[in-house]
């Protein structure tokens, strides 16, 4: 088919104004869906990332794992999404400029470079609005075939509008990076809490206790009577406690474990020394 015959049938009865602000209504369109995928994604992300950090907390470091790569996996798209929706940015802006002045044979063809690429890279997150950008890249064609775009070096044009428009979305790649540093919090490493923690709990003294123990004249064992004739429950659980670890204990373990502060421990053991029931080495 013979260039004329293709400007021929691509001859449209609709002003160029009418169409550019088509192209505008529908690109504007998909910017909004950009928008609200961006969102979602944001959202779900939020969702993925307390999860993360609620498997972190209770040192499920295996779904944490999990947690986190869903993470990882939701901000490679909302990045494309980002990006995309900047670059239409940039393209509806020229678009309006050359609604307003009419210079479309040197400025439509960036733009047509732009909205073919940003399709090619939203294809495989939200195919609909790519679909949508094919046609809306059909009608920035036809407009410049019919305004004479193909005129001169149309290799040398071509070259020169994806230069610009690569130039655009390396930009727009850009600026969503550090949109998406401000939208999005660091991810925590799994196991990396533990291995924080760990060394603090493995230096940490152990207080050696020997269990005071009367034996009666019949080889039983016999409980040695206690300074105050009260009773004294949380003694006695102290001192199991320290049975049950061998007579070596750790004051903050035994704090956590017995739910009680340090002071109140380090006086529970004076008091169970004073009674004669342990001696502290």
């Amino acid at each position: 088919m013979s260039l004329f015959k293709r400007l021929e049938d691509r001859v449209h009865t609709i002003p160029l104004k009418e169409r550019i602000e088509q192209a505008l209504f529908r690109l504007n369109t998909q910017k909004a869906k950009l928008e609200q995928t961006s969102m979602r994604l944001q959202q779900r992300d939020k969702e993925m990332f307390q999860r993360t950090v609620g498997a972190e907390l209770s040192k499920d470091n295996s779904h944490a794992r999990l947690y986190a790569n869903e993470c990882a996996e939701i901000r490679k798209m909302a990045h494309i999404v980002l990006s995309s929706e900047l670059a239409l940015e940039r393209v509806i802006l020229r678009l309006q400029t050359i609604e307003e002045f009419g210079d479309i044979m040197t400025q439509i063809a960036p733009v047509i470079g732009i909205v073919r690429e940003t399709r090619g890279r939203i294809a495989g997150v939200i195919p609909e609005v790519a679909n949508e950008l094919g046609e809306v890249n059909d009608m920035l064609s036809d407009m410049s075939l019919e305004s004479g775009g193909v005129e001169g070096d149309q290799n040398y044009e071509i070259q020169s509008s994806g230069g610009e428009a690569k130039k655009v979305l390396e930009e727009s790649g850009l600026i969503a990076e550090q949109q998406m540093k401000e939208r999005f919090p660091e991810l925590p490493v799994p196991g990396a809490r533990e291995s924080q923690q760990q060394p603090k709990t493995a230096v940490e003294p152990k207080v050696p206790v020997a269990v005071a123990v009367a034996v009666s004249e019949a080889g039983a064992e016999a409980e040695i009577p206690r300074s105050s004739t009260l009773q004294r429950p949380f003694e006695d659980r102290l001192l199991e406690y320290i049975k049950s670890r061998n007579g070596e204990i750790s004051i903050s373990n035994c704090s956590t474990d017995l739910s009680v502060g340090t002071d109140e421990i380090k006086r529970g053991l004076e008091r169970l020394r004073g009674d004669g029931k342990i001696v502290i080495e």
